[in-house]
């Protein structure tokens, strides 16, 4: 077994190192990493994607990049049929082993009728704590893609999740394997850290991240300069000018790196994640996180890594604290730093992916 296909449609721009597309996220920056370490391992790597005006077919990277236009995701539905003939031909012509999918969640079920009739296997990531609750998929979710879901979901081989509330969810509500893989990262060169005291927020503008709460906060805290980076932004989205909050809107992944190092720390505002890829780009910069509401398996407070407020009001004091004791703050940045070259650097990740590949497939992996 060396050949894996991964599915993320959105990846692309992380993959050429756009600067101009605005379509990559946290899901897209775990399987670009995954799939080149991987692929620097000796398998075989293949992408589909999304169409972004490319080639149908290229070499990035050591790995192959297939173009699949789904015209109908935030477009015409009459599109759907189309996209999904072309998704089953890619897949037939790559012919992979193991196919990997994070988002979107409702490609499971023509991935799990590929992989039945072709005798394939399929590892899902999950992707947040909502992939475990069937209530919370249904309100946000159209009826299809729910039950496209809920029905791809009988035809994967396992799951590997974020943390122990995702472990519990699928074996217990979907009787699926599941075991914790944690996210992976690349580690940067040891260069010198030049802090600057801003506090920074990276997210988009959906209701579960919540950015009217950083805005409040930078209100709340008028001595303190806040940086706040907006990767996506919804129609009549207004940011209020505030006279200590530096707006920047969508900031290139590929240049991103410099304001989660140069931050004093990350506030996350967000109420639901799986393991939020911005911790682990701060932590890598030795810059402590600030949560409200998200802390999986209290990682934030075991490893002394930030804080975990759980109320504004906590949440203000926490900022206020540690900027104001700058060795407090350095002392858990450098927790943070450590934390993720032990738990979350490729050659710690990459081991556990491998042992799951040869036990999908017996020892040929």
């Amino acid at each position: 077994m060396k050949k894996i296909c991964i599915i993320c449609p959105a990846v692309y721009p992380l993959l050429k190192e756009s600067e101009e597309i605005q379509s990559a996220g946290g899901a897209e920056a775990q399987l670009k990493v995954l799939g080149l370490a991987l692929a620097d391992r000796g398998y075989e790597i293949h992408y589909i994607v999304d169409d972004f005006g490319q080639r149908d077919t290229e070499k990035i990277n050591d790995v192959t990049v297939h173009k699949v236009a789904l015209k109908y995701m935030g477009g015409p539905k009459y599109y759907f049929i189309p996209a999904w003939i072309k998704l089953w031909r890619t897949l037939f012509r790559i012919k992979a082993d193991i196919h990997i999918i994070k988002i979107p969640r409702h490609i499971l079920l023509l991935l799990g009728a590929f992989c039945k009739l072709y005798k394939k296997k399929i590892v899902f990531l999950s992707q947040t704590d909502r992939d475990v609750d069937p209530k919370l998929i249904k309100e946000t979710e159209n009826v299809l893609s729910y039950w496209f879901f809920r029905l791809g979901l009988t035809c994967i081989d396992y799951v590997v999740v974020q943390n122990r509330k995702q472990e519990k969810g699928f074996i217990e509500k979907y009787g699926k394997d599941a075991a914790i893989i944690r996210s992976i990262i690349t580690l940067p060169e040891a260069n010198p850290i030049h802090k600057q005291k801003y506090i920074l927020w990276v997210g988009n503008n959906r209701p579960e991240k919540q950015p009217e709460k950083f805005l409040e906060l930078a209100r709340s805290l008028p001595e303190y300069k806040f940086v706040m980076i907006m990767s996506y932004i919804s129609p009549r989205y207004e940011i209020p000018s505030i006279h200590n909050l530096q707006f920047l809107g969508f900031v290139p992944f590929v240049k991103i790196a410099k304001y989660f190092q140069q931050a004093s720390l990350l506030v996350s505002t967000s109420v639901l994640e799986g393991f939020p890829n911005t911790f682990l780009q701060a932590w890598q910069y030795s810059t402590p996180v600030v949560s409200l509401h998200v802390d999986p398996d209290d990682v934030i407070k075991k490893n002394d890594l930030g804080r975990h407020s759980e109320t504004f009001e906590k949440m203000k004091e926490d900022v206020k604290e540690l900027m104001d004791n700058e060795v407090v703050r350095m002392k858990i940045g450098e927790n943070a730093k450590r934390y993720v070259q032990a738990h979350h650097a490729p050659e710690v990740i990459l081991p556990q992916y491998i042992k799951l590949f040869k036990q999908l497939y017996g020892d040929g992996g």
